[in-house]
C-alpha cells in the first residue's frame, strides 16, 4: 500500500542532502527534542533512530544516492519512496511520515499552536479509523511529491514508463503503481491534495515539506510553486519559515 512504501522509504540523494545540512549541530535534532517535550523522549527516539539519534535517522531515510528528485531524477524517487514496502501502520520505524509528521509538529510548537496530540506518522494510529487517516495522508503525501517534480515542467511519458517500470521489478503493490502513473502522467494539478490537507494544520505542514524535498528550489517556477502552494494550504508563515530552516539549513 502507498503508507507502507512511505513508511519504508530512502529518500532521493538531493533530499537526502538537505536533510543532512539541517541536521548538522543538531539543530533538526534539537528542534523536534522541543517539540515532543519531556515525556516525548521514545517517539523521539523511534524517529531519530533509536541509539544512533541522527546518525540513525539518516541512516535509514537518507541511504543510497541518485541526484535530485525533480523531474530528471523521480526514477531515483520512485526507487527510494516506493519501492515495494510492505509496513503495517503500526510499525512505524523511521520512514518519511514519521520525519514529516516530527517537522509539522515541531513548526506549530515553535509558532504556539503545539497540537494536543503528536500527528499520526509519529505517533502509530490507534484504531481502524486512524490507520485510513494515515493512508490517505501517505496518498497526499505522495501527490504532493509529485506535483512539486512537475513544477518546472511535466514529467515525460517515457520516464514515468521508465518509474513504473522499476516499481514492477521491486514488487510495488499494483495499486501504488498504477496510482503513481496516473499522477505522473497528467498535468499539474494541487486542486485535490490541496482540498484534502486545508483545514487539516498539521496535514498541511506535512505536504509543504515533502514538496520542499521532493525538489531543489532552483529554478523560478519551483520558487513560484511554493508560494503558491502556502497560500493555497493557508499556511502560517511563521510555521513555513521553521520547515524551510529546518530543511534548508
Amino acid at each position: 500500500d502507498v503508507l507502507g512504501a512511505l513508511l519504508e522509504s530512502q529518500l532521493s540523494g538531493g533530499a537526502a542532502e538537505k536533510l543532512k545540512r539541517g541536521l548538522q549541530g543538531g539543530g533538526l535534532e534539537r528542534m523536534l527534542s522541543q517539540a515532543l517535550g519531556d515525556g516525548g523522549s521514545g517517539a523521539l527516539g523511534g524517529l531519530l533512530g533509536g541509539s544512533g539519534g541522527a546518525a540513525g535517522m539518516l541512516g535509514q531515510l537518507l541511504g543510497g544516492s541518485g541526484g535530485r528528485a525533480g523531474a530528471g531524477g523521480l526514477e531515483a524517487l520512485a526507487g527510494r519512496l516506493l519501492g515495494g514496502g510492505s509496513a503495517s501502520p503500526r510499525d512505524l520505524g523511521g520512514g518519511l511520515m514519521s520525519l514529516l509528521g516530527g517537522l509539522a509538529m515541531a513548526a506549530m510548537t515553535q509558532g504556539g499552536r503545539r497540537p494536543a496530540r503528536a500527528p499520526l506518522g509519529l505517533r502509530a494510529p490507534e484504531t481502524p479509523d486512524e490507520e485510513a487517516e494515515l493512508e490517505s495522508a501517505a496518498q497526499v503525501v505522495l501527490m504532493a511529491m509529485i506535483n512539486a517534480a512537475k513544477a518546472d515542467g511535466r514529467i515525460d511519458p517515457q520516464e514515468a514508463g521508465r518509474i513504473v517500470g522499476q516499481l514492477d521489478r521491486q514488487g510495488a503493490d499494483p495499486e501504488v503503481r498504477d496510482f503513481v502513473f496516473r499522477e505522473m502522467a497528467g498535468p499539474l494539478d494541487t486542486g485535490p491534495m490541496v482540498a484534502a490537507a486545508r483545514g487539516n494544520p498539521e496535514l498541511a505542514l506535512q505536504v509543504y515539506a515533502a514538496s520542499l524535498l521532493a525538489v531543489e528550489v532552483d529554478t523560478a517556477a519551483e520558487n513560484r510553486y511554493l508560494d503558491e502552494l502556502q497560500r493555497a494550504l493557508e499556511l502560517p508563515p511563521q510555521a513555513v519559515e521553521q520547515i524551510e530552516r529546518s530543511i534548508k539549513a
